[in-house]
C-alpha cells in the first residue's frame, strides 16, 4: 500500500513567507518522489521508510507498524522544518488527495489511516475542497458550490451521506468525482517533479598539483562522472567548460567547443589535455571544476552502399593536435572576408552540417553550367616580373633580372582590363592595384596561348603574376 505525506507550508518562523524552494528542499530531503500541487504545498510519497523510521513486523502487527512508521516520519519532517525556519501542516494518509486536504485544514500533525478518511475530513467545509485535483475547472468548481449551498450542504459530512445515483443525475461525472473525493476514494498518480540534474563536477584538491599526469588522472574521473550523467538524460555535450582554481587565487579557465555532440569521455580527456599542454596554468592547482553545455545527440543513418567515413572523434583530436603544433588560428577551414582587399581570407573552425543535393529542374542547362566552369590556379606568392606597357596597356611580360624561373614571358596577344580596387587607407598594409586579364604567347610552353591575370601593385609601382586560367 503507497503511503502519501503532504506538506502545507503556512510561513516561516520570522514572520515572512518562503514559499517555494525552501519548501521543496524539505520534500526532497525524505523521497525523491515529489509532486508540487501549488506553491505552498507538495505530496511525497513516503512507502518504504520502514528501515530508517520503523521495522516489520508480522501481519498481525502490520498496520501498528505503519502507524508507527509514520508517526516517526512526521516527527522527522517537522524537525528538519524547524532547522529550516518553517513553519508546516504535515498530514499521513493512503490517499494523496485526502493528505492534501488535511493538511491544508488542520493544524499540526495528522495521520489518517486507512479506512478512516470520510471520518477525519467530514468536518471540513466544502470550500476547503480543491476541484482542480478531480479535474474541475475553478468557474465549473463555484457553480457547484454554488449549487450545494442551495441545497443546504456544508460539510464534507453532509455531501457525501448524499445518493451517488442523484449527484449523478444533478452534477453528472463531476458530483461523481466530487463524491469520491469526500470520501477518499479517488485514485490517481503523482505528478511528479523531475529531480534537477547538474552537468557539472568539481573536486578540491588536497594537494596542489604541478605535473599533467595526476591532473589527466583528476579529469579522467570527473568526465567518467559527467558522461555518465548526460547518458542517463540521453544527451551529449556540445561545449565543455574546465575552471582551475590556482594556488595563487586565481582561475584558469578553458572552453572546448565541439563541432558535434560528444559524449566519450576518453576523447573529451585528450582534447583537455591538448588545450592545457598548449596554454598551461601559471600556478599550481587546487581545484578542478568541468561543466558541460548539454545538446542532442547526434543521430547518422549511415546507407547500404555508401563507405563510412572516418569518425568525427578522431578529427576532432586531430585537429586539437595541429592546433597544438601551428596555433589554432592557422587550423580550419578558409572563410572569404567582407572585403575587397584581394586574397582576404580567415580560418573559420570546422563544422559538421548536413549535405544538401541540389536539384536541376533542367538537366540541359545543369550540363551547360558544368562545361563553362574555369579553373583559375593561383602562384602562392605572386610571380614578380618585368612589364613593358604602351600608353599605360602591358604589352609584354619579360624575365626579372636575375630570376630563371619565371612561368611565363612572352607578347601579350589580347588584353582586358584595367581594374582597379584600392581600399584601408588607414592601415598600414594599405592595398592600391590595377589588374588585367591578358593572352601571352608564352615562349616557356608548348601551347599557343595563355591565359593569366596580372596587377600592377600601385604603392609600389611593381607587376606581378598572380595565376592562371585552366
Amino acid at each position: 500500500m503507497a503511503i502519501f505525506g503532504c506538506i502545507y507550508e503556512q510561513s516561516v518562523l520570522s514572520g515572512k513567507p518562503a514559499k517555494g524552494k525552501s519548501l521543496l528542499d524539505l520534500a526532497f530531503t525524505f523521497s525523491p518522489l515529489i509532486e508540487q500541487t501549488s506553491a505552498d504545498t507538495v505530496v511525497l510519497n513516503v512507502e518504504g521508510q520502514e528501515l530508517l523510521y520503523g521495522a516489520a513486523l508480522t501481519d498481525a502487527k502490520a498496520a501498528v507498524t505503519e502507524i508507527q512508521c509514520a508517526n516517526n516520519v512526521v516527527s522527522a519532517i517537522e524537525r528538519c522544518a524547524a532547522r529550516m525556519r518553517l513553519k508546516i501542516n504535515v498530514a499521513i494518509s493512503a490517499n494523496p488527495d485526502v493528505a492534501i486536504h488535511a493538511a491544508r485544514a488542520l493544524k499540526g500533525m495528522t495521520i489518517i489511516p486507512p479506512g478512516e478518511e470520510f471520518a477525519k475530513l467530514g468536518t471540513l467545509p466544502l470550500t476547503t475542497i480543491d476541484y482542480e485535483l478531480i479535474g474541475i475547472e475553478k468557474n465549473r468548481g463555484e457553480e457547484i458550490h454554488d449549487t450545494l449551498a442551495s441545497w443546504g450542504v456544508r460539510t464534507f459530512s453532509d455531501f457525501g451521506k448524499l445518493s451517488v445515483t442523484a449527484i449523478a443525475q444533478r452534477l453528472g461525472q463531476e458530483g461523481v468525482r466530487l463524491h469520491e473525493l469526500v470520501h477518499g476514494r479517488t485514485q490517481r498518480h503523482l505528478r511528479l517533479i523531475e529531480v534537477p540534474v547538474s552537468f557539472e563536477q568539481k573536486l578540491e584538491l588536497e594537494h596542489s598539483l604541478t605535473e599533467l599526469e595526476p591532473l589527466a588522472f583528476i579529469l579522467s574521473r570527473l568526465l567518467n562522472q559527467l558522461c555518465a550523467s548526460l547518458s542517463s538524460q540521453a544527451l551529449a555535450a556540445n561545449e565543455v567548460r574546465l575552471r582551475m582554481r590556482l594556488a595563487d587565487r586565481s582561475e584558469h579557465t578553458r572552453t572546448i567547443s565541439l563541432p558535434i555532440p560528444i559524449r566519450n569521455p576518453k576523447t573529451l580527456l585528450r582534447l583537455l589535455l591538448l588545450d592545457i599542454e598548449s596554454k598551461p596554468p601559471q600556478s599550481p592547482i587546487s581545484a578542478v571544476t568541468i561543466s558541460a553545455e548539454p545538446a542532442k545527440p547526434r543521430m547518422l543513418q549511415n546507407g547500404l552502399f555508401i563507405p563510412l567515413t572516418p569518425e568525427p572523434e578522431k578529427l576532432e583530436v586531430t585537429l586539437a593536435r595541429l592546433s597544438k603544433l601551428v596555433g589554432a588560428e592557422n587550423v580550419g577551414s578558409p572563410e572569404l572576408l567582407n572585403t575587397h582587399r584581394p586574397d582576404a581570407f580567415r580560418m573559420k573552425k570546422f563544422s559538421i552540417a548536413a549535405a544538401r543535393q541540389s536539384v536541376s529542374s533542367n538537366p540541359q542547362s545543369e550540363n551547360c553550367s558544368s562545361n563553362c566552369v574555369v579553373g583559375f590556379k593561383r602562384f602562392r606568392p605572386p610571380v614578380h616580373v618585368e612589364m613593358q606597357t604602351v600608353h599605360g596597356q602591358p604589352v609584354r611580360i619579360k624575365k626579372q633580372t636575375g630570376s630563371i624561373d619565371t612561368p611565363i614571358s612572352g607578347r601579350v596577344m589580347f588584353v582586358s582590363g584595367p581594374w582597379r580596387s584600392s581600399g584601408d587607407w588607414w592601415r598600414s598594409d594599405v592595398w592600391a592595384r590595377d589588374e588585367w586579364d591578358i593572352a601571352v604567347a608564352n615562349s616557356n610552353s608548348q601551347s599557343d596561348d595563355v591565359l593569366c591575370r596580372i596587377y600592377r601593385d600601385l604603392t609600389i609601382d611593381e607587376w606581378f603574376i598572380e595565376g592562371v586560367y585552366d
